[in-house]
């Protein structure tokens, strides 16, 4: 029998994809910001749950997130927010990356020793043009 809630429709190729993060909105509320990132790693997580079910090792994927903006807000949010905290470290332990815009701490004066769980590997230089270059590469664009 052919369970879709077991069958993998999607290890027959590696899927290649880049979120785009720049937060709820510019005039966001801190509650309506939270249910945005809340949101977010939701969408992550079904995202790669459904890449592995149904597999006895983990499938080949590429998932960044880059974030600039009021996207960086995720990080303050995870890291005072103990179930999102959970799941934002699940998920850069199966491999998404969280990637940072070098424009938007400098716009924003903030330090990287400040944005949670990020290292200089994961900056670039400009979050836009990562989307774009992401996507050159073929990556698929996903914005929630």
């Amino acid at each position: 029998m052919n369970d879709p809630l077991i069958h993998n429709r999607y290890q027959t190729i590696e899927q290649r994809v880049v979120y785009h993060n720049n937060g709820a909105s510019v005039h966001a509320s801190p509650v309506e910001t939270k249910a945005y990132m809340t949101a977010l790693l939701t969408s992550l997580t079904n995202h790669v749950n459904a890449l592995c079910a149904g597999l006895a090792e983990k499938p080949a994927f590429t998932i960044h997130v880059v974030c600039h903006g009021a996207g960086l807000d995720l990080f303050a949010i995870v890291q005072e927010d103990a179930v999102l905290k959970q799941r934002f470290d699940s998920l850069c332990e199966q491999g998404v990356r969280f990637l940072v815009c070098a424009n938007t701490l400098r716009g924003r004066n903030m330090k990287l020793a400040g944005i949670y769980g990020a290292t200089d590997q994961d900056v670039v230089p400009s979050g836009v043009a990562e989307l774009g270059h992401l996507q050159m590469q073929g990556f698929a664009y996903i914005h929630l």
